[in-house]
């Protein structure tokens, strides 16, 4: 049995996520303490969650999940209703083209706002990198997210599998924001560690534009537009999900102890790489 917490961190969800799972009747605990409350889990709920949590993100409904997940996935009934879904998805999807196209003919003879100054997009493949990842829907980027990366760095250092990469941050929303967005901390470990410490292999992109800059993180948002406008004069399209990837930073290292090289000592040493996956349009 797993309490809430563990769970969550083996299931990469937030423990708000699963409680709200279990209160619309969609993935109940295994076992509910009676006196405390308290909620526990076992390892051998993770396949039925993990089919919840693509299901939800494919674009289906709490109730349209629930029905799904009451189905044998080789049941015929079932493969309908995933087919509904994809053809769902094909006309949401068609909508959007239909959009872009008008927008592009609106935008047609135009003068092309300046991408600006300082702007040095370059383009190139990210490689996969082996990490332990933590992935929630937070609040705030500047204060939870220094949480998850505080936490998963002493989990690594439990397990001494720290490679010496960057960490890096996914936003899964696939647009860059500081509030109420959907996001993974991920950090380096040594390949041959992932199956003991639960870690993952994040996938890599043939292309991505990149943009690296130095200083405050405040920076991000405008320099993401920078790149949005790159994007434009190319004819390229977001990919996948944005990643803002850590050169150098500042860390409490309470209970962990990062590569020397990756340390900054103050804001103005920070460097920072926002990578976008691409491909063109």
């Amino acid at each position: 049995m797993l309490k809430i917490g563990d769970f969550s961190r083996l299931a990469r969800v937030s423990i708000k996520t699963l409680r709200f799972y279990d209160e619309a009747g969609l993935f109940a605990p295994a076992w509910v303490e009676p006196r405390s409350g308290y909620r526990f889990y076992r390892a051998a709920q993770l396949p039925a969650l993990q089919r919840i949590l693509l299901l939800r993100e494919l674009g289906c409904s709490v109730a349209e999940t629930t029905a799904l997940m009451r189905l044998d996935p080789a049941a015929a009934e079932y493969a309908q209703q995933l087919a509904q879904l994809r053809r769902r998805l094909m006309t949401r999807l068609a909508r959007d083209e239909d959009r872009l196209r008008r927008l592009d003919a609106l935008l047609h003879g135009q003068p092309r706002p300046a991408a600006g100054a300082g702007t040095a997009v370059i383009e190139r493949p990210l490689e996969p990198v082996s990490a332990l990842t933590l992935r929630e829907r937070v609040h705030s980027v500047e204060r939870d997210v220094q949480r998850m990366f505080e936490s998963t760095e002493q989990r690594i250092a439990h397990h001494a599998c720290r490679a010496p990469g960057s960490p890096f941050l996914l936003f899964h929303d696939m647009e860059y924001r500081d509030s109420e967005v959907d996001v993974e901390v991920c950090v380096p470990v040594d390949p041959a560690a992932l199956g003991v410490c639960g870690g993952r292999v994040v996938p890599g992109a043939p292309r991505a534009a990149c943009l690296r800059f130095g200083g405050s993180y405040a920076q991000a948002p405008l320099l993401y537009e920078r790149m949005l406008a790159w994007m434009d004069d190319t004819g390229a399209r977001i990919a996948g999900a944005v990643r803002e990837t850590y050169l150098r930073f500042g860390a409490e290292q309470c209970g962990y102890t990062l590569p020397p090289p990756l340390v900054a000592g103050s804001v103005a040493e920070y460097e920072t790489e926002l990578q976008i996956p691409v491909q063109q349009l």
